[in-house]
């Protein structure tokens, strides 16, 4: 009753204010490459009401990525690598589909783009199941891949946390992550450190402060410790999800409600400052989600845009590049 009710909570957050189908579980089905014509970032641009607003000085004016990760549909959820040669996301053409049509559609899911020479390729689906399956919520190392599911043999209706492991480039031996993770921590999306000991993760558990909230977890032999609260001082009585731990560890990036008067949701940084997270600074606003950071410091990024009428008119991967101090 507990996971559902968070569920709940979250999806109807969510879809009202963002219409984000970042927490639906989406389709993960055969690995066949994509090739739909895009609206044009320019257009997107023109039509969007509130497009991103970054307050900080270290970045560029954040922009669509272009074709051919701009797609027909809708794009969000992004995960990109350290190395910043491989991002992963989810698409989906029509948000307004019913999840039952999600899972039968062919399309919906996770898909996967390869940087060669500066260039993105053709978004190709993910293989995570031999059967009707809804998948997202992407985090990745290099060698597991942690995702979310809804499918047959879950232990919640609602979706559980999955692995799959890298063999030969290709990502099989799906598995789910088990019942304490899935159970007994409720937890949701996930990012770990780089030495794959601590997890963050999203989660509506007792013992938080309301809603959603940021929780932290160690690995301890072939399980996990019990969730501790990031306090009050990264968690509110609303939402705070969708955590990006940097790779030296002393960055937590999150989503949350903005707290500068924005629309809709904002982008979070906390540094880890005398053996506690800081006060965080809102760098990303009006309508947005899910950054993820390469080695390089580019923030990637899910913004919903709608028009003058106050009409949403979908989501789009967007990225902010890190500005060269040498410059």
């Amino acid at each position: 009753m507990q996971y559902e009710f968070s569920r709940l909570l979250k999806y109807l957050c969510l879809v009202l204010l963002l219409f984000s189908a970042a927490c639906i579980r989406n389709k993960g089905e055969g690995q066949v490459t994509q090739q739909i014509q895009s609206p044009s970032p320019d257009a997107i641009l023109q039509t969007d009401k509130n497009p991103p607003v970054l307050h900080a000085e270290h970045w560029e004016t954040p922009q669509p990525l272009p074709a051919p990760i701009d797609m027909e549909g809708d794009e969000l959820a992004p995960f990109i690598t350290l190395a910043g040669d491989e991002l992963y996301f989810f698409y989906n053409t029509d948000l307004s589909l019913s999840e039952a049509k999600r899972v039968l559609d062919g399309i919906s899911g996770i898909y996967y783009s390869r940087k060669v020479d500066r260039v993105w390729s053709e978004p190709e689906k993910v293989v995570l199941s031999e059967e009707n399956a809804l998948d997202s919520c992407v985090y990745t190392d290099g060698q597991t891949l942690w995702f979310c599911s809804k499918r047959d043999g879950n232990y919640k209706e609602e979706g559980d946390l999955y692995t799959a492991s890298r063999v030969d480039g290709i990502w099989q031996n799906w598995q789910n992550a088990g019942e304490q993770l899935n159970i007994d921590y409720d937890v949701s999306e996930v990012h770990l450190s780089a030495d794959q000991n601590t997890m963050i993760f999203s989660a509506f558990r007792y013992g938080g402060f309301a809603l959603t909230d940021l929780w932290q977890t160690r690995r301890v032999g072939e399980g996990w410790s019990e969730p501790v609260n990031l306090g009050d001082v990264i968690n509110s009585t609303e939402i705070e999800d969708y955590p990006f731990l940097s790779e030296d560890g002393l960055e937590l990036w999150f989503t949350a409600f903005s707290r500068l008067g924005y629309p809709g949701f904002a982008i979070f940084r906390s540094t880890w400052q005398d053996g506690e997270w800081g006060e965080p600074q809102e760098i990303i606003s009006n309508n947005v989600s899910e950054v993820s950071i390469d080695r390089a410091g580019n923030l990637y990024f899910a913004h919903f845009f709608f028009n003058e009428e106050e009409e949403l008119l979908g989501s789009k991967i967007y990225v902010a590049y890190k500005i060269d101090d040498a410059d």
